[in-house]
């Protein structure tokens, strides 16, 4: 009964002091929508800046052979793809490359060009959507069919502003292939060098371009590959995928672990761990100022707070001189808080979900909504609400009567 009476007193009281209760519930309801804002902005910022350096290989596995302990086994191979495939777990898919260098002649010079032979899931790693044309089938990137794809710099190259490319056939070097397809820019850095080359089958690579690096006299085997990437679930811890294909890739090759492997399991294209680290210093910075805003708006908060019971000595000394209990009137103004902190924690809430919903249609890229964060800042906010007012109701029912009334 007693906690009844205490409630519906305090709520009075908020309701009696409109402009004092907004004031609060707004500056804790900006610290509460700054905390979930930027953590969903910073979430989808993430995976965003993920997408945006690595594309697909954030997770994934790149096995080729090592420039610095040879191996008399040689590179990997479309077999060791196989064997890796029953073997690893959390594969989502696996493609194969080749790559070969080929003079191209253009519009207005004759040069070098990339050109990659592909088998498998291909289209993960290029990361770029096609501008005319299709895509190599499955089919045909299993076999020896002379059609390939190209990308938006060689075409660019090749004049395609003037005229279109598709099902002209291009001489690489003296074989030549047919265009189905023409490639938009990668939008990631990784798959940024397919922007100035020819795509084409593995096998038709393997069988009509040179491949041997220069000085090597021994040409590679037809089914060796110059890296193999498999896509792993994002769930998959990465460095016990690399412990376990080196383990098979060893055992496959008969090189001891007491050896270094003739393996190497980056790809150096992707400069991952280099990104990673670029990208969490720019994320400590962002939280550094996220940090900032909210202990600027708490600060804010808890002195409205204890200006706004300060406020209130006349009443409290009053209540007190008329036989009002200490407790009870602690126990009013701590409820007072509690409720601000309460409305202002959900009200913080549904504005940094709201934010960070319209951040998303502005900026282009996924949010990450953290619910975590949001239970985090409903706490916070109701923690901080209720323990201020238990410090400003302390100091308010401590203060003596007589001295209280004179304001």
């Amino acid at each position: 009964m007693k906690g009844g009476f205490a409630l519906r007193s305090a709520a009075w009281a908020v309701l009696a002091r409109p402009l004092r209760s907004l004031a609060l519930v707004l500056s804790l309801a900006s610290a509460v929508a700054c905390v979930v804002f930027s953590a969903s902005a910073l979430g989808g910022f993430t995976a965003q800046l993920e997408r945006l350096a690595f594309g697909a290989y954030a997770a994934t596995l790149v096995i080729r052979e090592s420039g610095l302990v040879p191996s008399r086994r040689g590179a990997p191979s479309l077999d060791d793809q196989a064997r890796l495939l029953e073997e690893l777990e959390g594969v989502e898919s696996s493609a194969a490359w080749v790559q070969a260098t080929a003079p191209l002649r253009g519009v207005s010079e004759t040069r070098s060009v990339t050109v990659f032979g592909a088998y498998g899931d291909y289209r993960r790693e290029l990361d770029a959507p096609l501008v005319e044309g299709r895509w190599l089938t499955e089919e045909e990137v299993g076999g020896l069919s002379r059609v390939c794809l190209i990308g938006a710099g060689m075409a660019f190259e090749l004049g395609q502003r003037e005229r279109s490319l598709l099902n002209e056939e291009i001489s690489l070097g003296g074989p030549r292939c047919r265009v189905v397809g023409v490639l938009d820019y990668a939008e990631t850095r990784p798959a940024g060098r397919f922007n100035d080359a020819a795509i084409t089958p593995f096998m038709a690579a393997r069988r009509y371009f040179d491949v041997r690096p220069p000085g090597e006299e021994r040409g590679p085997g037809p089914r060796e590959a110059s890296w193999i990437s498999f896509f792993m679930s994002p769930e998959v811890d990465m460095q016990d995928v690399r412990f376990q294909a080196d383990r098979l890739m060893r055992r496959m090759a008969g090189v001891p672990m007491s050896r270094e492997s003739p393996y190497s399991y980056d790809d150096p294209g992707a400069d991952i761990l280099e990104q990673v680290r670029q990208r969490a210093a720019l994320s400590r910075l962002l939280w550094t100022f996220t940090g900032a805003a909210l202990v600027a708006s708490l600060i804010g908060y808890g002195g409205i707070a204890l200006a706004s019971t300060a406020a209130r000595r006349r009443e409290i000394a009053l209540r007190l001189a008329m036989g009002g209990d200490a407790r009870r009137i602690l126990a009013q103004v701590s409820l007072e808080h509690a409720l601000i902190g309460a409305v202002a924690a959900v009200g913080g809430l549904v504005l940094g979900v709201a934010g960070a919903a319209v951040a998303a249609r502005l900026w282009e890229w996924p949010i990450r909504l953290s619910w975590q964060a949001g239970l985090l800042a409903v706490v916070l906010g109701w923690t901080l609400g209720l323990a201020l007012g238990l410090f400003a109701a302390w100091r308010a029912a401590r203060t003596p009567p007589a001295l209280a009334a004179k304001g």
